[in-house]
């Protein structure tokens, strides 16, 4: 049975066209409601690798279908989505073995360092070490707790925070201006 669905239907009603009929429309405007904020997750926490985030994106939309029926009905959709997104962006790079938590910052951002030129944002999150760059977007952009990153991580709340500090201070020194030395 096709159902017309109008794209301001709830994520519920979408939810439950796709698990009963498996509405090719409802999954539609899911995806083109939810996928655009889940990809900024996925393409922070990867350090800007465009293809990375399309392939974390994919695979957390295979990963979320699948566990339609085990996701808890009082959780918002969004949300859980863009915590599947953050676990597979994390599994990504794990496996291409960037994920170190105790690198010395100081020294992977001088290897970035760019010659006299400011940087916005986004650049200075990607400039970081992917450890200290999970648990930043992890914590202040997508709002999770020191110990569920700690979870998601493998590590404790405590070395969390100490990584959220220093990767604060590391992006707070790339977006300051320069100020050249005179001698």
């Amino acid at each position: 049975m096709t159902h017309y669905f109008d794209p301001s239907a709830t994520d519920d009603d979408l939810l439950r066209a796709i698990r009963r009929d498996g509405s090719e429309r409802a999954f539609g405007i899911l995806y083109d409601r939810h996928t655009p904020r889940a990809y900024q997750t996925a393409w922070r926490i990867l350090g800007g690798s465009q293809a990375d985030a399309e392939d974390a994106i994919q695979e957390a939309w295979v990963r979320a279908t699948a566990s339609l029926d085990s996701r808890r009905s009082d959780a918002e959709f969004g949300a859980w989505f863009r915590s599947i997104v953050a676990h597979v962006a994390i599994d990504i790079v794990r496996k291409q073995q960037r994920l170190e938590l105790d690198a010395d910052i100081d020294a992977a951002l001088d290897e970035n360092e760019e010659s006299n030129e400011r940087l916005d944002l986004e650049s200075a999150i990607a400039s970081l070490p992917a450890g200290y760059r999970a648990v930043l977007v992890l914590h202040d952009i997508e709002g999770y707790t020191h110990e569920e990153i700690g979870t998601r991580l493998g590590i404790t709340a405590g070395t969390s925070k100490g990584q959220l500090f220093k990767a604060r201070r590391a992006v707070r020194a790339r977006l300051a201006p320069r100020i050249e030395e005179r001698t």
